[in-house]
């Protein structure tokens, strides 16, 4: 078992240490959970326990804690966080109607999400941030090894199920892969209070729903893509994933100033306009349609901050969506300036 990480027991109500309990339930997919779980102290240490501990019998040896040995979950939800206590309750106990197992994995938060995402019954896994990819790349294995070859549906903590991707979900687990490989999904994004429908923001298709043992995602340091291997089928969910983008507007800058760093940090890495996708990468996954666009033509032209405003307000109409539509313009244009800026100091070095 990788050592880099620790799975936080689920604490009594009172926080005491005591022995252990016993827990039994049907996943919405209709498999069979029993889960043993240690009870310990909350402590900010988090110190490292043994997690595997389904199916095990009961070191008291009672005749309430005989052994029983569940089946492998269809579907597991995997969620990354940093400091997410605002957003984790809801992604997490959205994933729950949809799949057997969540597994949070967590980049050492500082405030209570670990806390609030073990007390609703997620596996809660730390290991240190280093890149999105790794720590991505770094959850199919541990889910892997965990679980098998089973299926991962991936998002975020600003992220969650709408009702209809999550009976759709619950309806294809048994049958997950048969029809593809892995599965895209289309992004619904809220925005200042309002569902964004123009500027170009309408629809994000994403691959979120995938094999855990055979699946990677490329090393790109931001908006990195799963691996789409040659001959792979690609299925698409249906279905809407939400995503709200602001919950403070202090969080929300200081995040997209690191995201203009990583982003700048990859352009530099391969040159200001030098091009990481192939037409035929765009072929096998369009999800890549965006960035073979922008590496190909967006990143040759001048004034691209000004651009982008443009594009988005104007020429995409992003007037329609009033005054959210017209603050995500402005945004957009500040990071483009932001990005442009930071990669040009990187390239001077």
């Amino acid at each position: 078992m990788s050592q880099d990480f620790h799975r936080i027991a689920q604490p009594r109500r009172n926080g005491s240490v005591g022995g252990i309990r016993r827990c039994a339930r049907r996943s919405p997919t209709g498999h069979c959970q029993v889960v043993f779980t240690k009870a310990m102290d909350r402590t900010r240490d988090f110190p490292q326990i043994d997690t595997q501990t389904r199916g095990r019998r009961a070191a008291s040896g009672s005749p309430s804690d005989v052994e029983v040995e569940s089946p492998p979950p269809a579907l597991v939800g995997c969620i990354l966080t940093k400091n997410e206590e605002r957003n984790i309750r809801r992604a997490v106990t959205s994933l729950q109607s949809a799949t057997d197992v969540v597994v949070v994995v967590d980049s050492e938060s500082t405030d209570d999400t670990r806390e609030i995402a073990d007390a609703l019954g997620a596996e809660v896994l730390v290991r240190p941030f280093d890149t999105y990819p790794a720590q991505r790349n770094w959850a199919l294995r541990q889910i892997a090894q965990r679980y098998g070859d089973v299926w991962v549906f991936s998002m975020d903590a600003d992220e969650w199920l709408s009702e209809d991707l999550a009976a759709e979900l619950r309806s294809k687990a048994p049958t997950l892969g048969r029809d593809a490989d892995h599965y895209i999904v289309k992004l619904r994004r809220r925005f200042d209070g309002r569902v964004l429908r123009h500027g170009g923001f309408g629809v994000t298709w994403l691959t979120r729903l995938m094999p855990a043992a055979s699946s990677t995602y490329e090393g790109r340091a931001i908006n990195e893509h799963v691996s789409v291997p040659d001959g792979w089928r690609v299925g698409t969910l249906d279905h809407w994933l939400e995503h709200a983008d602001v919950d403070s507007w202090a969080d929300y800058i200081a995040k997209h100033n690191r995201y203009s760093t990583l982003e700048a940090q990859a352009r530099a890495s391969s040159g200001a306009a030098g091009a990481t996708v192939t037409l035929r990468d765009v072929r096998r996954d369009r999800t890549l349609r965006r960035r073979w666009l922008r590496e190909r033509i967006w990143n040759r032209l001048p004034a691209r901050p000004a651009l982008r405003f443009i594009q988005i307000y104007v020429v995409c109409a992003g007037f329609l969506d009033g005054r959210a539509g017209f603050r995500r313009a402005l945004f957009e244009a500040w990071q483009e300036m932001t990005t442009d800026l930071k990669t040009a100091e990187l390239q001077r070095r």
